[in-house]
């Protein structure tokens, strides 16, 4: 899966985060809030959108699956997070959206 960048915060520090979104081979959409830690580790939760919800997403966005993740990037390109926190915040904004359309998301946490 090809995940694009929606939002990150500075890399030059020595945590820092992104959050990504991407369309699996199982047509859901997937949103993911990486951490990236000092030690070089990093941690991830995602939350996924199975096919029916995305696509309903889609619908209500008025753009195709893949264009939801355009709408993403749109919608956060202007965000400057400057530290992991920030950008936690904006995963949990992106999140918080999702719900209001009446779509509903699966979190896995991998940390």
């Amino acid at each position: 899966m090809d995940f694009h960048i929606v939002t990150a915060s500075h890399e030059d520090l020595e945590t820092w985060a992104t959050v990504e979104a991407g369309i699996d081979g199982y047509g859901q959409l997937v949103v993911r809030y990486t951490h990236y830690h000092y030690d070089q580790s990093k941690s991830h939760v995602s939350a996924s959108i199975d096919k029916g919800d995305t696509a309903t997403l889609a619908r209500q966005l008025e753009v195709d699956p893949d264009g939801i993740i355009d709408v993403l990037i749109d919608e956060y390109e202007d965000a400057f997070p400057f530290n992991p926190s920030e950008v936690e915040t904006i995963f949990q904004d992106i999140l918080e959206k999702i719900l209001d359309y009446g779509v509903h998301y699966r979190l896995n946490d991998h940390r």
